[in-house]
């Protein structure tokens, strides 16, 4: 059964091809816009530090324009640069679902927080654009988390029962 999925056509598996664009459309976001926090100012072109301006002044994101460091946000920004960025690359070729567990689960404390917390200077409108930005970054992995678990467990059902008819 694996072997048929892997055969086909990523156009004939519509979620599959959800996925692939998913992880291709993060490759180069996640360089130009997100890693700017850990790269020195100089190494950035202009047109991207205006891209990020651009971002933070539209839609107040208060985690990628702060100007007083939110360490939590920071380590997720890191694990975007030395496990997702890899793995990016790595999925658009494999479409391998364990990213979707990572993802799901550092995302979600940006949507309570940017939902919850009164103390960041947002209108009703702003929280809810932000939450429209975040919320596919939640979504769709966790629906990924969701069908590799259904995949995997297909899978070892019908080795379970190849062994049993051995």
């Amino acid at each position: 059964m694996a072997e048929q999925q892997a055969k086909k056509s990523l156009i004939s598996r519509p979620l599959d091809l959800i996925y692939f664009i998913y992880f291709a459309s993060h490759i180069p976001v996640t360089l130009a816009i997100d890693l700017q926090v850990f790269f020195p100012p100089q190494w950035i072109p202009q047109v991207l530090k205006d891209a990020l301006t651009f971002y933070i002044e539209t839609y107040k994101d208060p985690f990628m324009g702060s100007s007083t460091p939110a360490y939590w946000f920071l380590s997720f920004v890191a694990c975007e640069l030395f496990i997702q960025l890899p793995f990016f690359f790595m999925a658009c070729m494999s479409l391998i679902k364990v990213y979707g567990a990572h993802v799901s689960t550092s995302v979600l404390p940006t949507i309570a927080e940017v939902l919850m917390n009164d103390t960041l200077d947002l209108t009703t409108t702003e929280r809810h654009t932000l939450i429209g930005f975040y919320a596919p970054y939640f979504i769709l992995p966790l629906i990924m988390v969701v069908d590799s678990f259904i995949r995997v467990n297909s899978y070892m059902r019908v080795g379970s029962s190849a062994k049993k008819t051995q």
